[in-house]
């Protein structure tokens, strides 16, 4: 296999598998204090986007190391989370987003359909030269990838509580039974602003991750993505 950022999600899959061998539930617990003391993560969806950011950043930054990428971490109000570019060809570069949600039943316990924000259709996709609310100019991006995480809540971590640190090995974690895909946005992307924000794109909507982990969207390019939502 050609080793470049065509293959991200192949690449991205396996060292997920290679690193978490045992699986990524149950690998974060709990944050420890200064004086021995763990508080316990709820399932709060705030706390766990976090929480799958940090997991997936030592890949990241693995993968990018592997192919002589550097890496930019992004703040938390600007597009991308992360951006990697080779530094002899800094107009090619790369995006990356870490998106999650959880499941959600209807009255017959069947999974309702899910979906993803993927970003303002106002800000920077709009003005491809400009550097409103994203790291570099969006036109220097060649590639915008989609890390998405579908899990469970455990219903055991409802509320953060203190515990000491010998208790550490029988904490539960928030979240389990997760599934994930890595593909490109334009690919989930759907026609329709994303619930919670209306300047927020949406994705497709499934009751399969397969869905995402395929790419079956309604755009068959970039291009037509781009100039759907530009004047959307």
């Amino acid at each position: 296999m050609r080793l470049d950022m065509d293959n991200f999600p192949k690449l991205f899959s396996e060292k997920l598998i290679s690193d978490y061998s045992y699986g990524i539930e149950g690998r974060i617990v709990g944050i420890l204090t200064s004086k021995q003391t763990v508080y316990t993560l709820s399932y709060d969806s705030k706390i766990l986007s976090g929480i799958f950011e940090i997991l997936c950043e030592p890949i990241i930054r693995d993968i990018a190391k592997d192919l002589s990428l550097s890496v930019e971490k992004t703040a938390q109000t600007k597009y991308p989370d992360f951006t990697l570019f080779n530094p002899d060809d800094e107009e090619k570069k790369y995006a990356i987003e870490i998106k999650s949600t959880y499941r959600k039943f209807n009255k017959t316990g069947d999974l309702k359909k899910f979906g993803f924000t993927l970003g303002s259709y106002r800000s920077f996709l709009r003005d491809p030269e400009g550097k409103r609310s994203i790291l570099y100019p969006y036109k220097e991006y060649v590639k915008h990838w989609v890390i998405g995480f579908l899990y469970s809540r455990n219903p055991n971590c409802e509320k953060t509580e203190i515990k000491e640190i010998m208790e550490a090995s029988n904490l539960q974690s928030p979240y389990e039974d997760i599934e994930f895909f890595v593909q490109e946005k334009y690919k989930i992307a759907g026609k329709k602003p994303g619930s919670g924000n209306t300047t927020n794109i949406g994705s497709i909507g499934s009751n399969k991750i397969k869905t995402f982990q395929e790419g079956n969207g309604v755009f068959k390019t970039m291009k037509e993505f781009e100039d759907y939502w530009r004047n959307y």
